[in-house]
């Protein structure tokens, strides 16, 4: 009897060596997940604030008197940076940040403005929790650059309240009418 030797084309050993290589890999990846000993699916649901700021409220721009040019404006401020830390415990802690950085206009008198800007704490978009009103006061430096860091806490008193609750933190400036007309039409 003669042997044979079967024809092996170079795709097929391709094919059955790649293979391996796909199983080898799937099983290796299998392994590891498993040694996790985790769902690597797991979906963490937190119940810190919130935080935003205001649409049009977020930036500000005085003028000194009458007109709305460029060579009016007094300064120009924003809300930015925005960001929070959260501690989860038997209540909910939150330390928010944010800068206000003004840039100074040609029509600005002295060397430094006081801004009001408010925090709101609102309960599922609707129920406004606490509103407080604070002012910064902002100095210019030579290049007419003026930033102040601020820092506020906020407690939600119980977890229980924190999940039952959306709970977010709004921030804004403080404004008359003619400045949100102003921020609106521009």
């Amino acid at each position: 009897m003669i042997a044979r030797n079967p024809v092996v084309k170079s795709g097929e050993v391709f094919g059955r060596f790649s293979m391996s290589v796909r199983l080898v890999c799937l099983s290796a990846m299998l392994l590891f997940v498993a040694a996790c000993n985790k769902n690597p699916f797991e979906v963490v649901v937190s119940r810190c604030l919130g935080v935003a700021v205001i649409g049009d409220l977020g930036t500000l721009v005085k003028f000194q008197g009458e007109g709305r040019t460029s060579n009016d404006m007094a300064f120009k401020a924003s809300i930015m940076n925005l960001r929070s830390v959260c501690e989860e415990g038997e209540d909910v802690k939150s330390q928010v940040s944010f800068s206000i950085g003004a840039q100074a206009g040609p029509a600005l008198r002295g060397t430094e403005v006081t801004v009001p800007y408010f925090v709101a704490v609102v309960k599922d978009n609707s129920q406004i929790i606490s509103k407080s009103t604070y002012d910064v006061t902002l100095r210019f430096n030579s290049e007419g650059i003026a930033v102040s860091e601020e820092v506020l806490l906020q407690q939600i008193p119980t977890i229980a309240q924190a999940r039952r609750y959306n709970y977010e933190f709004l921030v804004g400036f403080k404004m008359d009418v003619d400045d949100i007309v102003f921020n609106m039409v521009r």
